[in-house]
């Protein structure tokens, strides 16, 4: 029922933004993976409510967006694998995107609650892959849907979530100033024409 009032909100706002962008449509996962997890994970938590009562919520799996702060990586000692421990920056999403001739484009909010991290990993797709190009890969300022699991909360208040998935988009592929808006209910306000340039 809740995923269905999300998704009715979503197009509510599509709706909304069609005279800006007619390509508008509700957020579409790109793999298997993350159509699994976008398919059960809840929209309609945030990392305030975690903050407040971690118990209620570490058994539920959230899907989150933030613009990477920091991600530390290092190669594992077998299996061609690497961790990345990444701290986001939260933002609040929509959960609707404009698909334009030169790919997707999401307009996240400028604003959000605070910061969030996750330990995550990765397979090494070439021989001379290291922990650099890792850290390239996931580098400051891009955006990032995180799909995890509330685990703990640290005491600078950085919400620690279990890695379940993770889309990173480069920073050509979403904007932070076009639409200022919170919560899902909350004012949703079209920015300045002047604060609209592509981030």
């Amino acid at each position: 029922m809740i995923r269905i009032l999300l998704a009715l909100v979503a197009l509510n706002i599509c709706v909304s933004c069609a005279s800006k962008s007619p390509t508008s449509q509700p957020y579409q996962p790109v793999t298997k993976a993350e159509q699994k997890e976008f398919a059960h994970d809840r929209l309609d938590i945030y990392p305030d409510d975690v903050r407040k009562d971690l118990a209620a919520y570490t058994n539920t799996a959230v899907a989150w967006v933030g613009v990477i702060c920091s991600t530390d990586a290092y190669e594992e000692d077998a299996g061609d694998k690497f961790r990345a421990t990444t701290v986001f920056e939260h933002h609040y999403f929509d959960w609707v995107q404009d698909q334009g001739g030169h790919g997707v484009k999401l307009a996240v909010s400028p604003r959000g609650e605070g910061q969030f991290s996750v330990l995550w990993h990765l397979d090494k797709t070439t021989q001379n892959a290291d922990a650099y190009t890792v850290q390239d890969y996931a580098k400051p300022g891009r955006l990032v849907i995180v799909y995890g699991v509330p685990e703990k909360v640290q005491a600078d208040g950085t919400v620690v979530l279990k890695y379940r998935y993770l889309r990173v988009l480069r920073t050509k592929n979403f904007t932070t100033n076009e639409f200022d808006y919170g919560r899902t209910g909350e004012p949703f306000h079209v920015l300045s024409a002047t604060n609209s340039a592509p981030r």
